[in-house]
């Protein structure tokens, strides 16, 4: 009798333990029609002043997914342009909160990826994105309309620089060679000029490896933001001429043969303005690889003006397009016109005469 009452008692133990394990199993399954969250914002229609940028510009607010129970549930806040079927949407995250407040500076950066056009309205859509993870797929909120006025942003970059054995300054880091930017573009960098056989990438600071971008190994780029990321791989160059544009907003790069028969190798360019009294040049020096990139480093006491002269004369000089009412510090320039308007400072200054682009990186 004892030992009958003992296995009963050991029966009923493993019921028990069953039971429970069932239970808990059925507790762990994720309701598959989860309620989506429902998602509001502070304002409908947004126009960003760059002047604002550390102040708060809108707060979206949802109200919580509902997976059937007491859910670990990430909540993240998606942007995209109307009617885009949020492909390529941008996204923050919002954690475990059920609100996301974004300065000016934030929200416009964010507004920037997608290429919206800047100081214009734009349409875009919003939704909220929530997931528990474990193969459970994601909920989304009914998207919501904005209308948004975006700042152009640019980059923190005065200029590129190219590096590698495709350049004239190798592997060599601190003779890397600057790039040239897109006056109707912040965000794009190029470069025309002649090219050995081998590999480049671009550099953000002269004399050091990070901030990088090169290739991601299957036709795209990658950035390398910090000493601690990876390395990205180098895009190929074959020798002669080529346009290498490196376009920051879109990350994507282009590689173009470029034609420079016919275009003329002066023997010397230089500066030329007040600080000599336009009489004579200050001989700028180029490299036998790349014969029509002139560069100098020059020191300007004062606020001044300047062109880019051949050393016979004037019957060849080069003057900004704007004819020196603006006072761009890249941009492409025309043959004679007005003068340059300069800043005081110390600025090495890149120039290339085939196709007038010209850059003064301050130092």
């Amino acid at each position: 009798m004892k030992n009958l009452v003992k296995n009963i008692l050991l029966l009923s133990s493993v019921v028990l333990m069953l039971a429970a394990c069932k239970k808990d199993e059925t507790r762990i399954v994720a309701n598959s029609n989860a309620t989506p969250p429902v998602v509001t914002a502070t304002y409908e229609n947004l126009v960003l002043n760059e002047a604002d940028a550390a102040a708060e510009a809108i707060m979206f607010k949802w109200s919580k997914a509902d997976y059937g129970y007491s859910a670990a549930v990430s909540y993240s806040v998606e942007v995209g342009k109307k009617d885009s079927s949020f492909v390529n949407a941008k996204s923050v995250s919002a954690g475990a909160n059920s609100e996301l407040v974004l300065t000016v500076g934030a929200f416009n950066s964010l507004l920037n990826q997608l290429n919206l056009v800047g100081f214009a309205q734009n349409d875009v859509e919003v939704r909220v994105k929530a997931e528990i993870g474990g193969g459970v797929a994601p909920v989304y909120s009914k998207s919501m309309p904005l209308v948004v006025t975006p700042y152009l942003d640019k980059p923190a970059y005065q200029t590129l620089y190219l590096v590698g054995d495709g350049t004239f300054g190798q592997w060599d880091n601190g003779k890397a060679t600057p790039v040239f930017r897109d006056p109707a573009n912040a965000f794009v960098f190029t470069f025309t000029g002649n090219f050995s056989n081998g590999n480049i990438k671009f550099l953000g600071k002269l004399g050091q490896w990070y901030p990088s971008w090169g290739s991601n190994g299957s036709g795209g780029v990658m950035f390398r933001e910090k000493d601690a990321d990876p390395d990205p791989a180098n895009f190929p160059i074959t020798a002669g001429y080529h346009k290498v544009t490196l376009n920051l907003r879109s990350n994507t790069y282009t590689d173009v043969p470029y034609d420079a028969s016919g275009k003329t190798t002066y023997a010397s360019i230089g500066i030329i303005g007040p600080f000599t009294d336009w009489n004579s040049i200050i001989p700028m020096t180029n490299t036998t690889l790349n014969p029509h990139i002139w560069t100098i480093d020059h020191t300007f006491a004062s606020d001044t003006e300047m062109k880019f002269r051949i050393a016979e004369g004037w019957s060849v000089n080069w003057g900004p397009a704007n004819d020196g009412t603006a006072n761009d510090v890249y941009g492409v320039g025309g043959n004679g016109g007005g003068n340059f308007k300069v800043k005081a400072g110390s600025y090495t200054i890149i120039f290339n005469d085939m196709t007038a682009e010209y850059v003064f990186v301050k130092k």
